[in-house]
């Protein structure tokens, strides 16, 4: 039986080994893997703490391993307490959130420095492991988060010692591979789709001379890890799903590039066990051919399907990566205002890393003189300068005219001035179809910047 009672929060430790994410160093990593994770989640549960205060009848499940009070059900609330109570530097907390922890009274902190805990003894840890599997059910935001396929799966290997290949593959890709931003890793460790993995390394298994999903995860990296790193890239970024792996016979072959079985005379393919190159399969033929259906200009998937496409290079753009995937998961249609805030972001943190990275090499500076930050639109058409090289390369002029003529508009819907006044005045709004029309305009430029 457990013992309870009030526990310091600055006393308890954050599990990092939480099946949430992959294995955490110290307990500010694991706060920010928590974070990355589901970022939603956990602010909707910092500000319900920080208006209601920390419920006493929530117990946070300890296991005393007689060097310390590990957190093994409650991370995210202790997590979230550690940083009202103290907030670390490295962890950005929004500023609305920020102002509320500003405002907390002493007494209030002094109220919520103890939680309730339920501790169990070390010998006891197979009952805590089945208490924290059993918890994990629907909940609300500021609820219990329910665990994840990722998290699912990592339980399973861990705890359970099931085979899980699909995880496997992730965790050395997100460790070894070298197509994608830290930032992406760390949120990838957490949230990915791994089920559409497992689908896919099960098809892959004939075309790669392997036996087995799990021979593949065992063999990584080998030398089709360029290929695999892109699938898994375009797995992570939502461009492959279960609708491409299904619907083509041929897709790895003619969109990866992966040697497909060959049909056999008197036999199939599976029978006669042989392989043709990929110069041998046609591309776009017959069954195997890959139809995109093409989008008007006004529907808001066409801006979707640009983004999807959309891969910053270049360091310094790890916020750019994150705003990118957040802008992903909105739909135009119910959410233009987001759309367009997110968008503002986007150029000017483009805007920026593109400076630092040609500054040195005389390119355009995103500074005045006397230290304040340039209009946007201002360092905006003086990058089109630099990337035109004063309108000389024609070809990436014409690329760019549109872009920089829409950004640059006083009463342009998309451009960088109605994109201010989105934000500053009460009466100004944009429609749906408009972004939807205008994104193809301005979005070669926000491409450029980061290629």
């Amino acid at each position: 039986m457990p013992e309870t009672g009030f526990k310091a929060v600055k006393s308890l430790h954050l599990d990092l080994r939480n099946f949430r994410t992959i294995p955490q160093p110290d307990e500010a990593h694991a706060i920010n893997a928590i974070i990355s994770t589901n970022p939603d989640w956990f602010w909707a549960l910092m500000e319900s703490i920080l208006e209601d205060g920390y419920h006493p009848t929530e117990n946070i499940i300890l296991l005393n391993t007689a060097r310390e009070l590990s957190v093994k059900e409650g991370n995210r609330r202790v997590a979230a307490l550690k940083l009202i109570l103290a907030p670390l530097d490295d962890i950005e907390i929004p500023d609305h959130l920020s102002r509320k922890i500003n405002a907390l009274s002493s007494q209030w902190k002094r109220q919520n420095s103890k939680v309730p805990c339920a501790i169990y003894a070390n010998t006891e840890k197979a009952i805590v492991d089945k208490l924290v599997a059993l918890t994990h059910a629907k909940g609300e935001k500021a609820g219990r988060d329910k665990w994840n396929a990722v998290a699912r799966a990592r339980y399973a290997r861990d705890q359970k010692k099931d085979s899980e290949p699909g995880l496997d593959l992730l965790e050395q890709y997100l460790r070894l591979g070298k197509n994608l931003s830290p930032q992406q890793a760390e949120r990838w460790a957490g949230e990915y789709p791994l089920t559409v993995l497992n689908e896919t390394i099960q098809k892959l298994v004939p075309h790669l001379g392997v036996s087995s999903p799990k021979e593949l995860s065992q063999r990584y990296p080998t030398k089709n890890k360029r290929v695999l790193d892109k699938i898994l890239y375009n797995i992570g970024i939502d461009q492959l799903g279960f609708k491409e792996i299904r619907d083509h016979k041929n897709f790895f072959g003619a969109t990866y590039g992966i040697a497909v079985p060959a049909p056999a005379m008197g036999g199939t393919s599976s029978e006669q066990g042989t392989q043709t190159p990929l110069a041998q399969v046609p591309a776009q033929t017959g069954s195997g051919e890959i139809r995109r259906t093409a989008l008007a200009s006004t529907d808001p998937r066409s801006v979707r399907k640009l983004l999807k496409e959309f891969r910053p290079q270049g360091i310094g753009r790890e916020k750019l990566v994150t705003l990118l995937g957040e802008a992903r998961t909105l739909k135009i249609d119910k959410q233009p205002h987001a759309f367009c805030f997110l968008l503002r972001s986007m150029f000017e943190l483009s805007a920026k890393a593109y400076c630092a990275d040609h500054q040195a090499a005389g390119g355009p500076s995103a500074m005045k003189s006397n230290g304040e930050d340039k209009h946007l639109v201002d360092l905006l058409r003086e990058i089109t300068n630099h990337l035109t090289s004063n309108k000389t390369e024609k070809t990436r002029t014409k690329l760019l005219h549109g872009a920089i003529a829409e950004l640059g508009k006083q009463e342009g819907l998309l451009s960088v001035t109605s994109l201010n006044q989105l934000v500053h005045n009460p009466s100004f709004s944009v429609a749906p179809a408009d972004i939807s029309l205008l994104f193809g305009n301005v979005f070669p430029l926000l491409k450029e910047m980061s290629n």
